[in-house]
């Protein structure tokens, strides 16, 4: 019996030998053509392995990532997770599985599962990078930097790490920090597009505009379809003033990782800028607050190229915005028809064609010189107007609004917001009545200022619910001194005498060594002489003001 038994036991070893050889090479033939970006020839080889094999840990792993990389990520999560309980210190397997969940947008678990990669290998650097990636996407970038320098440091040729460092040190504030990393990267690879679009938005912040331009340039003519290049290259185009082009490019917002409005689907196809005979439009806004009031103006020129126009707004902006319809308010406008004001959230009504509101410049085909600047075309509710007439009658003239901050979400706010500090030597100056239009985060800093300061800042008397309520406070001051906020669009918008105070490099929208602005014809524009420099701004401002009193 005995003697029959060893010739089998050969043979089951001799079929292990023969079958391991034959997964070892599906396995070197699959990763090859996974290497080569034939996805359909690598999964063919791991499945053929996992036939053999079902609990092949390596081939689980790795028709995952075939899954992961075709956008396919319930069925990626399930295979990594798999490998990973039959191999659970494995650091790769870890690593995959937090790039699956970061593609699930999943953030707090891919952080862990970054985490748990690094627990296990402590020197793997792509791990160490996507942990800053994570974080970063979390809005971290305090928590990202030192992640990517621990990529660094574990493989100092990272150029991926490098860049991405750069970017969290730009986020930061520390441009020098983020040249130098950057231009590391672009040592390690020049031909590196990304590293370029990083390096020109540097280079923007720093002021530096035909260098940010020619990275820029550099990006698109290695990769024509980067977007991120091309929609900062769009803004800093119409910063520059090059409407044409611009807005042009500026449509390439809707494909930017990150983008602060969601594209939408409709049914409704994307109107093209022809008349309409009669159909109805949807108009939506987009991005924030004071976008939505410097594009709204828009609206009835819609309504007169002849359709019906429904305006789907933020919640906060739908009363002020009903003013479309008061002919007075958009007569210098062309708009004959009332524009219909949805908040958005509610049902919409059908509708033949649909516009982002920021895409109209382009639709319209606005230039420097065609802006339409015509003002007011918001209005005050009369009967509110005379709410707050009345509960700012105690108030001396002359009356002066002052914001210091605007939302801490904003991409820019670190640059665009001023320290209320920074105002104490205007709130102090004799024979102003300064009112606080401040609201949201920014109001907890009311608690930084001196007692004097702090006393001269008198509080509008009621709660603010909306900006219809902000703009009939508006109508009974004299003045409004803002940072770049939605309160400043809103004087603007209402022809209020408005003064507007803006960091060394401001968003495209104020264009560049100017005192006034196309947009609007009653805002006086004061700008850092340096980065940075709030008292340089203020000191202006003081000064202009003590010239307005006298």
């Amino acid at each position: 019996m005995s003697g029959m038994d060893a010739p089998r036991r050969g043979d089951a070893r001799a079929r292990a030998v023969k079958t391991g050889r034959a997964v070892a090479a599906q396995l070197t033939e699959g990763v090859a053509a996974h290497r080569a970006g034939r996805l359909d020839a690598a999964a063919a080889h791991y499945r053929a392995i996992l036939k053999a094999q079902p609990d092949h840990p390596n081939a689980l792993h790795l028709l995952g990532l075939v899954f992961h990389q075709r956008g396919k990520q319930d069925e990626a999560l399930r295979l990594v997770e798999r490998a990973l309980r039959l191999a659970p210190a494995n650091a790769a397997f870890a690593n995959s599985l937090g790039l699956v969940l970061m593609a699930q947008d999943r953030l707090g678990d891919a952080e862990a599962a970054f985490a748990r990669a690094i627990s296990c290998d402590a020197g793997l650097a792509e791990a160490h990078n996507n942990l800053g990636n994570v974080r970063a996407r979390l809005g971290d970038a305090a928590g990202a930097a030192p992640a990517y320098r621990r990529a660094i440091a574990a493989r100092p040729q990272y150029a991926e790490a490098h860049a991405n460092l750069a970017a969290a040190l730009r986020r930061l504030g520390d441009l020098a920090g983020a040249e130098s990393a950057v231009l590391r990267a672009l040592d390690l690879r020049a031909d590196y597009a990304g590293a370029l679009c990083t390096l020109g938005l540097i280079r923007h912040e720093q002021g530096t505009f035909d260098a940010a331009l020619a990275a820029y340039d550099r990006a698109l003519a290695l990769e024509p379809e980067l977007a991120a290049a091309r929609a900062n290259r769009s803004t800093l185009l119409l910063l520059l003033g090059r409407m044409d082009e611009g807005w042009r490019e500026y449509e390439w917002r809707w494909r930017t990782e990150g983008f602060t409005t969601p594209r939408r689907d409709f049914a409704a196809p994307a109107w093209d800028g022809e008349p309409l005979a009669g159909r109805t439009i949807l108009i939506h806004a987009e991005q924030g607050l004071g976008s939505a009031i410097q594009f709204v103006r828009y609206a009835p020129l819609v309504a007169a190229r002849g359709g019906r126009v429904v305006l789907e707004c933020q919640p906060p902006l739908v009363r002020l915005f009903a003013s479309l319809a008061n002919a007075e308010a958009n007569a210098g406008l062309g708009g004959t028809q009332p524009v219909a004001i949805v908040a958005k959230g509610d049902p919409l009504p059908e509708c033949d064609v649909h516009a982002p509101l920021m895409s109209l410049p382009r639709l319209f085909a606005t230039t420097l010189e065609s802006i339409p600047n015509a003002v007011p075309y918001l209005a005050t509710e009369a009967a509110l107007r005379r709410v707050w007439r009345d509960r700012l009658a105690a108030v001396a003239r002359p009356r002066v609004g002052v914001v210091w901050a605007g939302n801490p979400q904003h991409h820019n706010d670190r640059n665009r917001s001023a320290p209320v500090a920074a105002l104490a030597p205007l709130l102090t100056m004799p024979g102003v009545a300064f009112v606080d239009l401040q609201v949201g985060a920014g109001a907890l800093q009311r608690a930084d200022l001196d007692e004097r300061s702090a006393a001269a800042l008198t509080a509008p008397g009621g709660d603010i619910a909306d900006f219809a309520d902000t703009a009939a406070i508006i109508a009974e001051l004299d003045l409004v001194i803002s940072v770049d906020t939605a309160v400043a669009h809103l004087a603007g918008a209402l022809a209020h005498p408005v003064w507007l105070l803006l960091p060394f490099v401001p968003e495209w929208r104020w264009l560049r060594q100017r005192s006034d602005t196309p947009w609007y014809p009653t805002m006086r524009l004061f700008r850092q002489p340096r980065p940075g420099d709030w008292d340089g701004v203020v000191a202006a401002v003081a000064e202009a003001l003590r010239e307005t009193v006298r």
